[in-house]
């Protein structure tokens, strides 16, 4: 029955424990040690799921790596095969004809090929600013005291000792 608790009703049990009245100093003591064994043993449950989940974690990787992979095998048949599509009509000067399993057709677009950019002349060039915050700088001045209208300090808390 112990290892259906959660992690909350052992440390809710914890809490409480010293005002159950129907204990006394002995027992609350000697609950509280049966309660942080308990803890601890959940405790080790938690690293235990958190590194098998790691593990499931680094094995999805390697199979995005793998799906990813022939992703990219297949994208580059369809180029091939568009540009054999591509050849076979710059060679004959035409495609086959339509039919409901055929929709196949060239078009042609115009696109800038840049051969050296050094001599491009101004007016081709479009000046792009872009504006972002300084949250380090940001953090600092909080910390400061100073009172930044529209932000405020965030204080995260994270797990040490689990990946």
């Amino acid at each position: 029955m112990k290892n259906k608790r959660s992690i909350f009703d052992i440390t809710t049990d914890i809490a409480t424990i010293s005002s159950d009245l129907f204990l006394n100093e002995e027992e609350i003591e000697e609950r509280l040690g049966e309660l942080y064994q308990e803890l601890q043993n959940k405790e080790d449950g938690i690293w235990a799921l958190v590194q098998k989940f790691q593990q499931d974690v680094e094995l999805a990787d390697k199979f995005l790596i793998k799906i990813q992979k022939q992703k990219k095998i297949r994208q580059n048949a369809i180029k091939s095969i568009k540009n054999m599509v591509i050849d076979v009509n710059q060679s004959i000067g035409q495609l086959p004809k339509h039919s409901d399993f055929n929709p196949i057709t060239i078009g042609k677009t115009a696109s800038v090929n840049i051969i050296d950019e050094s001599k491009i002349p101004d007016e081709y060039w479009v000046e792009v600013v872009t504006k972002r915050l300084d949250k380090k700088k940001m953090l600092s001045a909080m910390k400061s005291g100073t009172k930044i209208p529209g932000a405020d300090i965030n204080n995260n808390q994270h797990v040490r000792g689990l990946k």
